[in-house]
């Protein structure tokens, strides 16, 4: 009997460890299951060249995987797998994001990264294609992140870290046991961004705490996290602009002050019971997310938001007639009461909207999978989804937008593995899955209320992949196709720059290989690797008497890639890392290109002290000081596509354990 949540890497995935790339086989009831390619396990080390800005010191290392917008705290880390996420203007969208089985992503699909405290993080899974079968509007994949549980030794630490850009950053901890069968730990961090941009300073504050219980009916454990974010935003530039002077900020962002204001509080729970016949979970989150931003125009150029959500869901795993089955619900809810104000200046204005915004999703799923002889294994997963978002209209002095959306899903997968002698797996998953719009993204931009024309992505995959190990090796390799109906394509007006709305794109397909690769060549010495290639493209897209038929889809790079070399000799861990990202486009016409870039990090660390519970790390990011934009705003009005990321800085830091 396989334990919950071990169902979830062997329906979707194959381990592969970060640092090593370990393909080692999940082991159940003595035998080693073949699983699919297409997932990659990352350890809770960050590369050594990482300033712990953001997650995609662990994402930079999944070929598949293209992060944007670490500088630009105001926007967020953006990632995208296999293109699903590139389309959002700020956080994380089309992707499935869980912490410690948790879901983080809230019920209309989109989630902020906000709350991580990444120096936590004991494993990031990320798996890769639709997900939708098991976790719900996930057309993109899963990013299951696990922190580190607490345990019943005292345990006092703090880091320190400070750089170039203005970075200044520290973190305090303090746990240990709470009796014969609890155990907590308790985080408190700040950190300061200057930025490299004019207008781009950031503060953020977090507040982290996890325990865990022992019982007789299994275990039981709580998170909670108080976040606090002041950040400016400095815009986009034209490619003059950043030519020019990659450090400035857009005029109308200076002019308007643009920027945000986050405070949030978030708890979760949850039970896990495993025993020899079956596996059961509970588990639940609740929040309060208080929201503001000033966008760099006039007329309503400043929102807020008062959030509050919450959900629960189940599962239970069992053995029937030769299938491990299992079977699960979940319901999440969020309200956002919303207002919209003219932006004087930098000033509150008039009002000019004042909503309740309401979404609620219930989902059931049922996952089973067995062996079919020796070498042989089937999954399969199903899924019902219900999603409603609804707006109650208070400003109803022009007229009332009043209404709400209803989106129902049906969503599949079907795997079947070979394994290959005692090392090497052989895969084919074919899955279908949906990406709604969130409440954000459902904005009219003929007014208030939603945009009724806009409907879910629905896409349906099929991938083939190849993994396995060797002594000193190990590898995976995946080719998939993905056909898109109704893709979700963001755009500008001329009237609100800076605020993007969505439309629908018609059909359009995606193509892709992903390798993965990793190497001990001697004592001391590794190395790691992957590449990506993609060929996205809009199939069935017509906008303005303007057919788009062929063109690459704007905002996902051609091709991409990574080489890290690591020296570890005792206490001392270096790497040296090189990445590649080719050419894109700006916008749907591919009118805007957008090249490709090489850039090169340097870092590493030492253990200090009798008891190697000191740390003293540095680094270098971007090496070779190259130009480059850390993100491109897809169909931005008036040219103003690029944000510049910075040239050459330099961090150190020190980790210390009392």
């Amino acid at each position: 009997m396989k334990p919950w949540p071990a169902w979830l890497l062997i329906c979707c995935s194959a381990p592969i460890a970060a640092q090593t790339l370990q393909l080692d086989p999940l082991i159940v009831s003595g035998e080693a299951e073949p699983a699919a390619a297409s997932s990659t396990q990352l350890d809770g080390t960050p590369a050594a060249t990482s300033d712990g800005l953001s997650l995609d010191a662990w994402l930079q290392q999944v070929p598949g995987v293209f992060a944007q917008n670490r500088y630009n705290l105001a926007q967020g880390l953006r990632p995208s797998i296999r293109g699903f996420g590139a389309r959002a203007a700020f956080g994380v969208r089309g992707i499935q994001v869980l912490v410690d089985g948790v879901p983080l992503t809230l019920p209309d699909g989109q989630t902020e990264l906000d709350v991580l405290d990444l120096e936590a993080i004991e494993r990031v899974d990320v798996i890769r294609g639709p997900a939708a079968a098991l976790f719900g509007n996930a057309a993109g994949g899963v990013i299951a992140i696990e922190t580190t549980p607490p345990g019943n030794a005292r345990e006092i630490g703090g880091q320190v870290t400070i750089g170039e850009l203005g970075l200044r950053r520290w973190r305090g901890t303090a746990g240990g046991g709470l009796g014969d069968n609890t155990a907590a730990r308790l985080s408190l961090g700040e950190q300061r961004l200057d930025g490299a941009r004019d207008h781009g300073n950031s503060q953020v504050q977090r507040l982290n705490a996890r325990s865990q219980t022992t019982l007789a009916s299994g275990n039981l454990q709580f998170n909670a996290s108080v976040l606090d974010v002041t950040a400016q935003d400095p815009g986009a530039l034209t490619r003059a602009q950043a030519d020019q002077d990659p450090g400035q900020a857009a005029a109308n962002n200076l002019r308007f002050d643009a920027g945000e204001r986050i405070r949030q509080q978030r708890f979760s729970g949850r039970w896990l019971r495993t025993t020899r016949e079956s596996a059961q979970s509970l588990q639940g989150f609740a929040g309060q997310r208080l929201f503001e931003n000033r966008l760099p125009f006039e007329s309503g150029g400043q929102v807020s938001f008062d959030r509050r959500f919450g959900g629960l869901g189940g599962t239970l795993t069992a053995t029937a007639a030769g299938w491990d089955v299992t079977s699960g619900m979940d319901v999440q809810h969020q309200r956002d009461a919303r207002r919209r104000y003219d932006n004087l200046d930098g000033l509150r204005g008039a009002q000019t909207l004042d909503q309740i915004e309401t979404a609620t999703g219930a989902g059931l799923y049922l996952a089973a999978d067995r062996p079919l002889g020796p070498a042989w294994r089937l999954d399969l997963g199903l899924r019902l989804d219900h999603l409603r978002i609804a707006v109650d209209d208070q400003f109803l002095g022009d007229g009332d937008d009043s209404g709400d959306r209803n989106f129902d899903a049906a969503s599949w997968s079907t795997q079947l593995a070979r394994q290959l002698g005692d090392s090497h797996t052989l895969s084919l998953r074919i899955a279908s899955a949906f990406e709604s719009p969130t409440a954000t993204e459902l904005a009219n931009p003929d007014g208030g209320g939603f945009n009724p024309e806009l409907d879910p992505a629905r896409a349906t995959s099929a991938e083939l992949g190849l993994s396995g190990l060797t002594e000193a090796a190990s590898y995976s390799a995946v080719i998939y196709t993905t056909r898109l109906r109704d893709e979700l394509v963001p755009f500008e007006r001329d009237d609100q720059p800076g605020r993007t709305f969505y439309r629908n794109s018609g059909r359009s397909t995606r193509n892709g290989v992903e390798l993965a690769w990793t190497q001990t060549w001697a004592t001391h010495w590794s190395t790691q690797a992957g590449y990506t290639l993609n060929d996205f493209s809009f199939d069935d897209y017509q906008r303005d008497g303007t057919d788009f038929a062929g063109k690459r889809q704007p905002g996902i790079p051609r091709q991409q890639g990574f080489l890290t070399l690591r020296w570890t000799p005792g206490r001392i861990t270096t790497s040296l890392r090189g990445r590649f990202i080719g050419e894109l486009y700006a916008d749907d016409a591919n009118a805007v290109r957008v090249p490709g870039h090489a850039l090169f990090d340097l870092g590493g660390s030492v253990s200090l002290g009798a008891t190697g519970r000191w740390t003293l790390r540095a680094g270098i990011n971007n090496l070779g000081d190259i130009d480059h934009a850390d993100n491109v705003r897809i169909n931005a009005f008036g040219g103003r596509y690029f944000e510049p990321a910075p040239g050459r800085h330099v961090f150190v830091g020190f980790n210390g354990e009392f």
